[in-house]
């Protein structure tokens, strides 16, 4: 008699905790609206610059930086290492 009284008390255990453990997992976060992806290097930058393109090298930023000031697009330039490319930023 005591073994089923303890057998039904386990079962009844391990029933309330699956119980609980699956509502818990089925209650989930209510989902939210995307947000703007905006770049990391934006803060990086000088006031009043512009971010021109990004390149896998450094080598390649440069030299599209001496490039724009060989062609008058631009006076200065600067190659800042982002998150996986070298950023191309400039004056104008």
């Amino acid at each position: 008699m005591r073994n089923r009284i303890t057998a039904a008390l386990v079962a009844t255990i391990a029933l309330a905790g699956t119980v609980v453990l699956g509502t818990t997992q089925a209650s989930a976060a209510p989902a939210q609206a995307p947000q703007q992806a905006t770049p990391a290097n934006v803060a990086d930058a000088p006031p009043g610059w512009v971010l021109r393109d990004k390149y896998w090298t450094h080598g390649g930023c440069v030299e599209a930086g001496q490039d724009g000031v060989q062609r008058h697009h631009w006076d200065e330039f600067q190659c800042a290492n982002g998150n996986l490319q070298w950023v191309l930023w400039t004056n104008r």
